[in-house]
């Protein structure tokens, strides 16, 4: 049973090890997102006056239709390190940034996050769209339920006076020997973490999926809507509603919550979208996010995520998942632990190469392994 782990481990963390350990090294990057677009792209993401209180966004939304010709259908609003507006205009694909403090446009971007937004990219889809997506979903899945079960097995000492060693690096060891410790103590005590990691990362890719066994497990009585499903009901001769009239509404709902982004429906049969924030700055513990789904032509309610009286499912994921995968749960004390937890794949897959390599350099030498576990050459 061992010795079948052991290969288990061995060719799994070859193949999909490389996958992860370039995601983890884009995941270290992307922790630190928010202060790193702002450093990029300051006269962007930087309003004229800091202190100033943003300007009503509807003024924004004037200066957008009237500068560039089209209707608004999304807006970004002033939170966290983003202090201006950004709204998307119909017909044109850049990203509008807007003076959150006077009101005015003060540039364009291809990409909302400009190069952050490659990065996440990257980590999420390898560059490769659907088809890279389906790699980091699979690995992910790798990661959480075969390396780092067969890795915890294999670490786990027979005797119980090697659980000391088995715990630190030993001090003046040889070069193969400190590789191993490497190895074996940094995958030990990140096990949690890489966990953690790695299933909430199996919910950003299979969402729906990762939500029907969590409402399962929770006895959940209905299960949770998929709201890339959920339609308004489409009337021919009734307009949609304006952005303006979404604004109202959106006014109107959840009050007391930061308002954070507005998705008019991109066609005839899609929903109206509205996100909340309880607080516009980072703060450590579960992030209640609400969510309004919204008939297009009516303005009913299709559907209205309220973190505070969801089923215990639907919290577990919209309220803990995120914050816990992007490293904020904590702070700052795990966005700086997870930055260090995306380098943790890159150093187990480099480790656990070169002690592939010398096993195998010891084979073609006729190295034999006693029954103590001692490698002695064949005679």
């Amino acid at each position: 049973m061992r010795k079948f782990l052991l290969q288990l481990h061995l060719w799994v963390g070859l193949t999909a090890g490389a996958v992860l350990a370039f995601m983890g090294l884009m995941g270290s990057l992307y922790v630190f997102q928010p202060e790193l677009t702002v450093a990029l792209y300051p006269e962007h993401y930087k309003s004229s006056e800091p202190e100033a209180a943003p300007v009503e966004v509807r003024l924004v939304v004037k200066n957008a239709e009237e500068q560039f010709g089209g209707q608004v259908t999304n807006i970004f609003f002033p939170v966290r390190e983003l202090e201006n507006y950004i709204v998307k205009v119909k017909g044109n694909k850049q990203f509008l940034f807007f003076d959150a403090a006077t009101g005015n446009y003060v540039g364009q971007l291809e990409k909302r996050r400009g190069a952050m937004d490659t990065v996440l990219d990257l980590h999420r889809h390898l560059a490769m769209g659907d088809t890279g997506a389906l790699i980091t979903r699979t690995c992910a899945l790798l990661l959480a339920f075969v390396l780092l079960s067969t890795g915890l097995y294999l670490w786990f000492p027979r005797k119980r006076h090697q659980l000391k060693e088995r715990l630190r690096l030993k001090p003046n060891a040889s070069f193969k020997r400190r590789n191993f410790d490497l190895h074996n103590v940094f995958g030990f005590y990140f096990s949690i973490p890489l966990f953690l990691a790695a299933i909430t990362g199996v919910y950003f890719g299979f969402q729906e999926q990762t939500q029907n066994v969590v409402d399962k497990l929770t006895l959940a009585k209905e299960p949770t809507p998929y709201v890339k499903a959920l339609r308004s009901s489409y009337q021919e001769a009734t307009a949609p509603l304006t952005v303006y009239e979404a604004l109202d509404r959106m006014d109107a709902l959840h009050p007391g919550y930061v308002k954070r982004t507005l998705v008019m429906a991109p066609d005839s049969a899609a929903t109206l979208n509205l996100t909340y924030l309880a607080s516009s700055e980072l703060e450590a513990g579960p992030q209640y996010r609400p969510m309004v789904y919204l008939d297009q032509y009516t303005g009913a309610i299709v559907y209205d995520y309220n973190p505070h009286t969801a089923p215990v499912g639907t919290q577990l994921t919209r309220n803990w998942f995120v914050p816990t995968h992007f490293g904020e749960i904590g702070g700052w004390i795990t966005r700086i632990l997870w930055f260090f937890l995306g380098l943790v794949p890159a150093t187990l897959w480099v480790t656990g190469i070169v002690m592939w390599r010398g096993k195998s350099k010891k084979k073609k030498k006729g190295y034999v392994k006693t029954r103590r576990g001692v490698m002695a050459r064949k005679i």
